[in-house]
């Protein structure tokens, strides 16, 4: 009972900080290329409403995520050591460079060039961050036992010569773009700006096609990579199915311009995408070295797994968002 209440609370995590995150890191990365790329400060000014301090506590989610990973196996602590330094180091280094980035940009006067380097700095090295993070799922497909202890150096070079890897940046890049887009439009719509609303419209329906390819070419990557996880993905196809279904609705709603619903379905794509891929990479921790018990294997497969981590993952999301957004409207009452 308590490993299963465990992995609900893990797989939340994980979802959570994929979907919070990626909407912090894309609208960091818009602010950016609006002020300083396009020069059009004045019409993205809104979008620095929803940056905040607060936010960049929510970055610490993936130290969560590893330690309660390795609280859940001490195997992938003891024999996959250098990946782990590796990911985890790099990835707290650029959140703690990236928090650092924003607080001097907020602090230094508005327009100055210092304040320009920070803001821009913080907004590229967003972009960064889940590319890092990514290494952990590539790590789990198996084909780097040999450097689990060994050297930084040959880690590093069979990471960039491995296909799978550069599909799954490919995927997490495009995903923090596709995002924050979506999320966009339903904020700009929100606070009644429509020329925002219109503006990031045309960004998340150029994104949507980007996005179902960098996911087929993550298939393909996968099936490069672990054979048997590919095979597993196709035997238990409708969550993936699902996610493209939630997808293509949310892309026409967007198109018709009816908000309301969008970003729900927009999680609810990601919810099926990483539900599909945790439960048919189960019972494997990393392949194929660390496996799950099979008990707990066995009840992630079931559909009371499904049920609870839709509820409470969805409902954390949804809860976390509205939060956000009462201090945006809050915000600007005040101003």
């Amino acid at each position: 009972m308590i490993g299963a209440v465990f992995l609900v609370i893990l797989w939340t995590i994980m979802y959570g900080y994929m979907i919070a995150a990626s909407i912090d890191f894309g609208m960091g990365f818009y602010l950016f290329y609006g002020q300083y790329l396009r020069r059009e400060g004045r019409f993205y000014a809104p979008l620095q409403r929803w940056l905040s301090p607060t936010s960049e506590f929510m970055n610490i989610g993936f130290v969560l995520i590893f330690a309660a990973v390795i609280g859940f196996s001490p195997e992938i602590l003891l024999n996959f050591q250098t990946p782990l330094v590796f990911c985890g180091g790099f990835a707290i280094v650029l959140t703690v460079v990236k928090g650092t980035f924003f607080a001097f940009a907020e602090l230094l006067p508005r327009g100055s060039t210092a304040s320009r380097v920070f803001s821009s700095g913080n907004g590229i090295i967003g972009i960064f961050i889940p590319v890092v993070l990514s290494i952990a799922l590539v790590i789990s497909e198996g084909g780097f036992a040999d450097y689990g202890t060994g050297a930084f150096h040959a880690f590093v070079r069979s990471l960039l010569f491995n296909v799978y890897f550069w599909s799954v940046v490919l995927i997490a890049v495009v995903s923090i773009f596709y995002i924050s887009a979506m999320y966009l439009v339903q904020f700009a719509w929100k606070m009644g700006n429509e020329p925002l609303t219109e503006h990031f419209r045309n960004y998340a329906l150029f994104l949507s096609m980007p996005t179902v390819l960098a996911s087929g070419v993550v298939f393909l990557g996968l099936e490069s990579q672990n054979p048997e996880h590919f095979s597993a993905a196709l035997d238990g196809l409708w969550p993936f199915v699902l996610s493209l279904i939630c997808l293509l609705a949310a892309v026409t709603l967007v198109f018709l311009r009816k908000y309301p619903w969008t970003f729900l379905l927009v999680m609810l794509q990601y919810f099926f995408a990483l539900y599909g891929y945790t439960v048919s990479h189960f019972p494997y921790l990393v392949y194929p070295d660390i496996v799950l018990n099979s008990g707990l294997s066995n009840w992630a497969k079931s559909g009371w797994f499904f049920v609870f981590s839709l509820v409470i993952s969805i409902g954390t999301l949804v809860c976390y968002l509205r939060i956000r957004c009462w201090n945006v409207a809050d915000q600007k009452h005040h101003e």
